[in-house]
């Protein structure tokens, strides 16, 4: 009895410490962050399994803008945000799938994440996150080397939907974040489609510095 009234308390303490921290932070939120990416992608080399694929590596920047809508009463909060992401990635052995080398120069995309979280507050200057959600893609544009083949090019798809969660701290109004970014998908080639269809299979890491006033 005594520890579950001691765990009791601690789950209101915790409750009450992160209530008031929302409330320091009041109802709406501006800020932005600047961050580096790790991205891997997938191409599967058969349609029917993605055990034999092409892997391509890449690192890059991302820079995001956003607005925290604060829930009263809770530590919860929906953020927004409008996200523009360049990586330099490399196919190394997609010439074996197409036929001629390619080297992609760089991927960009402009994506909004909308992300439902928690913040609990450690006092009044300092606070940790965790929050998670679906990124719309809004744009995207490639750089491919060396690549003339204009339907391939066409075929290669960007995934409409796809997620990210991520786990920060706060301090004053300066944030640290990490985040996986991942896709819906395993990644597939669609045969039956004239022009072909080929979905990758995105994830990245990536590691931001901002703040939020």
């Amino acid at each position: 009895m005594k520890k579950f009234i001691i765990t009791a308390l601690a789950i209101m303490a915790t409750a009450l410490s992160a209530e008031a921290h929302n409330n320091i932070l009041g109802l709406f939120n501006v800020g932005g962050r600047i961050g580096i990416i790790s991205s891997s992608e997938k191409i599967p080399m058969d349609g029917e399994a993605i055990k034999e694929s092409i892997t391509a590596e890449g690192t890059g920047w991302t820079g995001t803008v956003f607005a925290r809508i604060n829930i009263p009463k809770l530590p919860l909060y929906i953020q927004p945000e409008l996200q523009y992401t360049n990586t330099t990635i490399d196919l190394p052995s997609i010439d074996d799938f197409i036929g001629e080398k390619v080297e992609v120069e760089s991927h960009t995309y402009i994506d909004l994440p909308i992300l439902i979280g928690a913040e609990i507050g450690l006092g009044s200057l300092a606070s940790v996150r965790v929050n998670a959600g679906p990124v719309f893609a809004i744009t995207s544009e490639k750089g491919f080397g060396d690549l003339v083949k204009d339907d391939f090019i066409a075929a290669y798809k960007d995934p409409v939907v796809s997620w990210t969660a991520g786990l920060g701290v706060k301090v004053l109004s300066f944030i640290a974040e990490v985040r996986y970014n991942g896709n819906f998908n395993g990644g597939e080639i669609n045969f039956d489609d004239i022009e072909g269809s080929i979905n990758t299979n995105r994830t990245s890491w990536n590691l931001s510095i901002g703040v939020v006033f």
